[in-house]
Formats: structure tokens, sequence, C-alpha cells
């Protein structure tokens, strides 16, 4: 299974089920949690082959109406991330962020994770 499913599958039951890969569809409310592939390390071995795995850098972007409920839900999918089942390794803490356009309160974070090539 790749990164991104991986991903998707832990954060699913998060945002009334708002869990996009890259953007949120137009016309969908906040909350919702978007995802994107943002790199990683791919390791070969002394011939030169790629492993069967490699850490995938993801960013995971959550956007809701207020400062409390981002906050919220930030940490609940920490949780469902770093579970053993997951295994996602946090890179750093969650940064928040304000869309002044849309008065949305969002709090990003980047996350490596086992992945298939």
């Amino acid at each position: 299974m790749n990164a991104n499913q991986i991903v998707r599958r832990a954060l699913t039951h998060l945002a009334d089920g708002h869990v996009f890969a890259d953007v949120a569809d137009q016309d969908v409310p906040p909350p919702w949690i978007v995802y994107q592939a943002a790199g990683g390390k791919i390791d070969v071995d002394l011939a030169g082959r790629p492993f069967a795995k490699f850490r995938m850098r993801v960013q995971i972007s959550v956007w809701h109406s207020t400062p409390h409920g981002r906050s919220s839900l930030i940490r609940q999918v920490v949780r469902a991330l770093i579970s053993p089942a997951v295994g996602a390794v946090p890179l750093g803490a969650p940064a928040d962020v304000y869309e002044q356009n849309t008065g949305l309160h969002g709090a990003r974070l980047d996350v490596s994770i086992w992945s298939e090539l």
C-alpha cells in the first residue's frame, strides 16, 4: 500500500469524512483535511536497485471555521497517524495558518511514512 492510501485510510473517519488528496472539493463546508506527497527518501542497495519501500514525506493540512476546531482536528490527525497501525513519524510540530480571504483556520503537519515504491 502506498503512503497516500495509508493516510486516507487512517484519516477518513475524521472531519465528517472530508478527506482529500491535493485539494478539497469546491463546495465542501469545513472542516476538511487535505494531504499530499511532499518528497521523501528512496534508498538503493549496492547494485543500485531501490528497496521495495521508502520513506515518503506527506504534508497534512486541516481547515476549520474556528481556532479551537482547528487545534482539536490537528490533534486527532496526529493521534491517528502515529498509532502503531499506521506508524507515521511527525517531522516537527503542527504549524497554524489563517486564510484571510476565507476566514478559515488551518494547521499543517509533515509526517514520514513507509510507502511501497
